[in-house]
């Protein structure tokens, strides 16, 4: 859909009078784009001899920061296929269960947005204290994007929750969101603080 075309077309649709692509979709490319910046930054760490502390630790980082970017490049497009669903199903009926399985279905990519975030903020910490200091403003960066994405891709998992009568669902969506509230903003300091000790 949009992952492989252009960022022109995508922002163009995304600032159009169109219910997608949105907010949910928009999360998921702050955070690709904040694991993006962490591979630039393993990858000019990795083999780099100025480097040698850091290279196994910024090896394993690449590993995993690719793989989350691939994941979240895909829910930019899975969060606009998720809320046609919702849309088409909303105008189809009114049964409750139905309804149900729609708004968690629609919830679910935002939430996996919320879960690659913190993973990868936890990561970039790592990054912050190995990675190559000539990029250390990119490892700010990606922290900024991380914590950005996890608290707008939130906002979307909150709205689709406010319409879902499984409150054994809703309790076990809190339990795993409410402890990264409180752990990511703190992360992405401690991350900053880190950086500007490079800077001064």
């Amino acid at each position: 859909m949009y992952v492989k075309g252009s960022i022109e077309a995508y922002l163009k649709d995304l600032a159009s009078k169109k219910p997608a692509p949105g907010g949910g979709s928009a999360a998921a490319l702050q955070a690709a784009t904040g694991a993006a910046l962490m591979s630039m930054v393993a990858n000019y760490t990795a083999g780099n001899p100025k480097c040698k502390d850091g290279d196994d630790k910024a090896v394993k980082i690449l590993k995993k920061s690719e793989e989350s970017r691939e994941r979240l490049q895909s829910l930019i497009d899975a969060d606009i296929e998720a809320y046609g669903k919702l849309s088409k199903i909303m105008k189809e009926t009114k049964d409750a269960a139905r309804l149900d399985a729609a708004f968690k279905n629609a919830l679910k990519p935002p939430y996996d947005v919320c879960l690659i975030s913190a993973e990868c903020l936890r990561l970039c910490n790592e990054l912050a204290e190995c990675g190559n200091k000539n990029l250390v403003t990119d490892t700010a960066i990606a922290a900024i994007s991380l914590e950005g994405a996890f608290f707008a891709a939130k906002y979307n998992v909150y709205i689709n929750m406010k319409y879902i009568k499984d409150m054994d669902f809703i309790g076990k969506i809190h339990a795993v969101l409410q402890p990264l509230e409180e752990e990511l903003p703190k992360l992405k300091e401690d991350i900053l603080e880190k950086c500007e000790e490079v800077i001064k």
